[in-house]
Formats: C-alpha cells, structure tokens, sequence
C-alpha cells in the first residue's frame, strides 16, 4: 500500500466519525459515515424521493430509460435491459436503503416542524472537510478523491448531505452536554490513542476459528478481510485511533485494547452483538495538552459525538422497521442478501 493510498484510508476513517451515512452496516463498529462517503455503498442516480430538500428533483421525462440508448459501443446500442439487473444487483439494495431513509426522514422532519434548508446541507459538507484536512485545498483533494472511491457523484453525494443534515437535526433535540461528555471528548482529542486491527464475528464458534487461523501465524490483516463481518473487514480490519474514553466504542473493547501490548491478539471479547478480536498496532502518546485550555473546543466535540450516535440510532430504527414490497427480480434478490447479511 503506498503512502498516498495510506493517508487516504486514515482520513477516510477519521472522517466516518464524524457524519452519518449508508449503506449502514449493521455490525458492532461500522460507524456510518459519509463525507468520507466512501467506506460502505455504491453507485446509480435515482435517489431521492422527487422535492426531497437539497436533492435535484428529476422530471419524469428525464426519468425514463426508453428515450434513447445509455451507451453506443462499436455501432451498436448498449440497452438498459442490459445494464439495469446488473446494476441493481450491484448495488440496488444500497440504492433502496437510501430512498426508503430519505422518505422516512422527510416524513419525520415534517412531522417535527423542522426544516432542512441549503445551510444546513452546507454545514454538512464544511464538516465533512474540516474533518479531513485544516488546509482548504488538500481538503478539497481528499473529498474528491474520497467521493470518486465510492462512487457518490452529485446526485448522491447530495442526497448524503441532506440525509446527514435531516438526521443532525432530529438527533440535536436528544443531546444533553455533561462534566463527563466534555471529558471523554478532551481524552479523545488530547489524550493518548491506540491504533488496532479488528475482526468482529457472529459467534463463539467464528471466533475459535479466527484465533486456529492466527495461532498458525496467518496475517491478522488476511484474516479480518476473509472472516470479520464488520466494514473495517475491507482495511483488514483496520480502525481508526481509538482514545481510553471514546464513546463510540463499547467500555469492555475500550478496556481490553487498553491492555494490550503493541503486537498483542485478545481473546474473543462478547460484546451485544457478537464476539471481537483486537489487535494492538501501535499507540499515539498524548499531547499534554491542559483541559483548561480546551474547554469550548470540547464542548463541540462532545456534541458532535452525542450527535453522531443519536444519528446513527435513529437511521436504524427508522430502517429498522422499513419493509418494502420489491417487484423487480434482480432487485428483490440484492436486497435479500443484504437481509442475509444483517443476520
């Protein structure tokens, strides 16, 4: 992996901590994210149910596919009827979470009287490049290179934002700004960080597998992306700097990735939803930094946080009880497997 291609899953990785985004992924650490809008979910155009806010409504007109072929390869038409079931079983599922979430979040917005206007999708984006970079420029390089990775051109990459913004502002009414909030999110900027690998299973028996794997000195990388069933499976389980403190992660992961020594593979630690495997990598002394200093700083981030996880609950509730009925063949089979998949 170059240098370049490094940097980019690291910011990739920073950035999903900070905005919420799909396809969500239904595991233990799968923080949903977005501005990254690359670590989960792919591509196609239609999205948003037509006047969505801070989604380009399309004409009917320009929504049929009869009109004329998409592509001309060697003289001859390209049809949809060739490419429309390979493009939903690629992704169709993905595709359909998106629009079953932006109608369950207007209908929600609406029903709280909460408008979601251009500044707020604004605000989505400028945090989406604050969190990658503080230069303006390299920001802009990172979020183009980011959306071209998972394919979110405009259409999607704004529907993104305005789910984000709709999701911040329900979420916003549920966050309660604590002494304790305030000092995780100071241990998570200033405080020391632990860099880990992470392969996440189903059950205790995935588990035993794992470890037969690694006790025979198989690469804890190789093994993550063949068996853990979290999104870091595609990094090889690689997560991004974790604090003592952090939140986001459950206190009895926290606890055992704290007493690891660099290099270190954990037992098989159960936590709600499965069982996880932790490996240490490294770890980034903190900055000495006196909390004094820092306090309107983390007051903002502990928002942020809070904000985050009542984002990411309620995008799964809300999917949660989502229940469509799916015609189309190719596509009922993409979203069966994505069924499958959440088991």
């Amino acid at each position: 992996m170059t240098k370049s291609s490094v940097d980019l899953t690291m910011h990739r990785m920073t950035c999903e901590r900070i905005i919420v985004r799909l396809t969500i992924p239904f595991a233990l650490f799968g923080s949903l994210c977005s501005c990254e809008s690359v670590d989960q979910g792919l591509s196609t155009h239609s999205l948003a149910p037509v006047g969505t806010p801070g989604v380009a409504s399309r004409s009917p007109q320009s929504a049929t596919l009869t009109d004329r072929p998409p592509a001309i390869f060697n003289g001859q038409s390209v049809e949809w009827s060739e490419l429309r079931p390979r493009l939903l079983e690629l992704s169709g599922a993905s595709i359909l979470e998106e629009v079953l979430l932006e109608r369950l979040l207007l209908r929600e917005v609406q029903q709280a009287a909460i408008a979601i206007d251009d500044d707020a999708v604004a605000m989505e984006e400028r945090a989406a490049r604050d969190a990658l970079s503080s230069d303006p420029a390299r920001a802009a390089q990172l979020l183009t290179a980011l959306r071209s990775e998972q394919g979110l051109g405009q259409i999607r990459f704004a529907a993104l934002l305005w789910r984000n913004a709709a999701l911040r502002a329900l979420a916003a009414r549920e966050v309660t700004l604590t002494e304790e909030s305030i000092r995780q999110a100071f241990d998570a900027s200033h405080g020391p960080r632990r860099i880990a690998r992470l392969i996440v299973v189903a059950d205790i028996a995935h588990a035993q597998r794992v470890r037969v794997r690694l006790g025979a000195s198989e690469s804890f990388a190789e093994v993550a992306a063949q068996m853990s069933i979290d999104s870091s499976a595609a990094r090889g389980g690689l997560l991004a700097p974790i604090a003592r403190l952090d939140p986001s992660y459950p206190p009895a992961f926290r606890e055992v990735l704290f007493s690891l020594a660099p290099g270190e593979v954990s037992q098989a630690v159960l936590l709600e939803d499965g069982y996880a495997i932790i490996q240490l990598r490294d770890e980034i002394a903190g900055d000495g930094r006196d909390p004094a200093t820092s306090r309107a700083e983390d007051e903002r981030t502990a928002r942020r946080v809070q904000e985050r996880v009542e984002m990411d609950r309620i995008a799964r509730t809300l999917l949660g009880g989502a229940k469509p009925t799916v015609f189309d063949e190719s596509l009922s089979e993409s979203w069966q497997q994505r069924g499958r998949g959440q088991k």
